[in-house]
């Protein structure tokens, strides 16, 4: 019997299962994409690269693919004249020595750049230098390969003409640092030269190996096309030394450990030996399972972040207007059980006493936090690319890592708002960041209860599993594109010498020979 409820129950009651409203999240997503955003967005002016990515990847994780469409599919929120001008929208944003500004009100008009030096990328004028940082760059090659146009396979192979890859490449270069980190931007400082600006971020880590991999291709030395890399090695031996004292990965190994750290270091050693042909299932990681210094570790720290939810105190019987102040929500919400391994049990536990399975889940990014909705994104896009997160291995009797039936819960009864999008925390307004976490993760677990409505997503590059087929055959193009350039004018050079070397031999029959040569 429970002992709550008192309902005569000797077994947990099995309730409904939550779903996701796709058509109110459909609705808040076409307000975002075709409405003034709120004013509190203004902040994110020099951002706004980052805010379209988290709009135009909700509606395409929300869209489902064209193989998949029914008469009774709405028609996609944006159509295809809307991709193409965005397409150019995005490309107006991108620096003339390679990578994008965060606004096109950074990219100062072409004749500002006439005392730019392009070869040290500096400026006799630092304030006409413009400023593309490697963030918004990331999130120009992920809205391209989004905006693709999925009923044209030809035109999807297209999505990044007019990317200047060399020079984004050897930009991207540029910003790393002796220690193997990267840095966020070029900066001239007077008086001083150039210099890398940024603090010491592993998210800008894991962006340069997203950069690298979206761009740089199986191209050989000396071949056209190549560019120079920028130091592997060195930036693996960063991110490996950065693992703190409790197994978490931080900034550095001094720094509190952080869910999201952990997600952008395991996902950067990933995608450094990705192959570049991984659209179905990214294949093992071998420097991520070999290299970490204490891999069971990290293992046990991403798996003590989820936590049983408690509801929050009832308002005060004599007030009845109470209104929950922001302190509120740092107030402890969690039941943590002595090991990972005891969630599951202690779970079953409060089921009991509650006399029903309506258990939450939720997921903190640091040890002693308070849920949040992102937080279920760095943590099972952490454990997803090591492996960890769907354990569907019908040969192991190990039991999964989290409870994803109570996670999944937790985010679609107390984070699903109701006009549509996810709050940062329950009962908070949605906004486009957790908004598209909540989506990513959901794309992520796969569920039966979100099939046809979610697309699979990636772990590693943050786009749904279509997108990356996408990335993979742009790049192909805009290789071969540049190779091709690269051979024409070699070729119209060596014609040139030819007709110059025929000249000079007094006329007569061409050799045979000439002819094999294409000239």
């Amino acid at each position: 019997m429970s002992i709550l409820d008192g309902d005569g129950c000797d077994q947990p009651t099995k309730l409904e299962e939550p779903y996701l409203d796709v058509h109110r999240h459909l609705r808040y997503w076409k307000m975002c994409i075709r409405a003034p955003l709120p004013h509190v967005y203004l902040s994110n002016e020099s951002n706004r690269l980052a805010l379209a990515y988290f709009i135009v990847n909700s509606i395409t994780l929300l869209t489902p693919p064209p193989s998949e469409r029914t008469a009774e599919t709405p028609e996609p929120l944006i159509s295809r004249e809307d991709k193409t001008l965005m397409r150019k929208w995005v490309l107006h944003h991108q620096h003339p020595t390679g990578g994008f500004c965060g606004t096109s009100s950074l990219v100062f008009p072409l004749n500002s750049y006439d005392t730019y030096n392009f070869d040290t990328k500096t400026s006799d004028e630092p304030d006409h230098a413009g400023l593309a940082n490697i963030t918004s760059t990331l999130f120009a090659l992920q809205l391209l390969a989004l905006l693709a146009d999925e009923e044209d396979e030809t035109a999807a192979e297209n999505v990044f003409e007019g990317v200047n890859r060399t020079g984004t490449l050897r930009w991207l270069k540029s910003l790393q640092r002796e220690d193997g980190s990267f840095g966020e931007a070029l900066s001239d400082l007077p008086g001083h030269g150039r210099f890398i600006a940024g603090g010491y971020d592993m998210r800008y880590c894991y962006i340069a190996t997203a950069i690298r991999w979206i761009l740089r291709g199986d191209v050989e030395e000396g071949s056209p096309g190549w560019v120079e890399d920028f130091d592997t090695e060195a930036l693996a031996r960063y991110i490996l030394n950065s693992q703190t004292y409790d197994r978490g990965f931080a900034g550095n190994s001094q720094d509190e450990a952080h869910a999201g750290y952990a997600y952008c270091a395991i996902a950067a050693l990933t995608l450094l030996d990705r192959p570049l042909t991984s659209t179905s299932t990214p294949s093992r990681s071998s420097l991520l399972h070999s290299s970490i210094r204490d891999l069971p570790g990290l293992i046990h720290w991403l798996a003590s972040r989820p936590f049983v939810y408690l509801e929050p105190p009832s308002p005060p019987s004599d007030s009845d207007t109470y209104i929950y102040q922001e302190d509120d929500l740092d107030d402890p919400n969690f039941l943590l059980p002595p090991t990972p391994a005891d969630l599951l049990c202690l779970l079953s536990q409060t089921a009991e006493q509650k006399g029903h399975d309506k258990i939450h889940v939720a997921f903190n990014g640091r040890t002693n936090k308070v849920a949040d909705t992102c937080y279920f994104w760095w943590v099972g896009g952490a454990l997803a690319n090591l492996g960890q997160l769907h354990n569907d291995d019908s040969d192991s009797a190990a039991a999964p890592l989290v409870d994803r039936e109570a996670a999944r819960r937790f985010l679609l009864e107390k984070m699903q708002h109701r006009i549509g999008g996810f709050g940062k925390s329950p009962g908070s307004p949605p906004d486009l960041y957790h908004g598209f976490f909540g989506l990513a993760i959901l794309g992520l677990l796969d569920h039966k209860g979100e099939k046809g409505k979610v697309r699979r997503f990636d772990a590693g590059l943050a786009v749904p599993k279509e997108t990356v087929g996408v990335i993979e055959r742009a790049r192909r193009k805009l290789v071969e594109g540049e190779s091709g350039k690269v051979d024409e004018k070699q070729t119209g050079r060596g014609k040139e010498a030819v007709e110059l070397g025929l000249e000079l031999r007094g006329g007569g029959e061409r050799p045979k020979w000439l002819g094999t040569c294409g000239y």
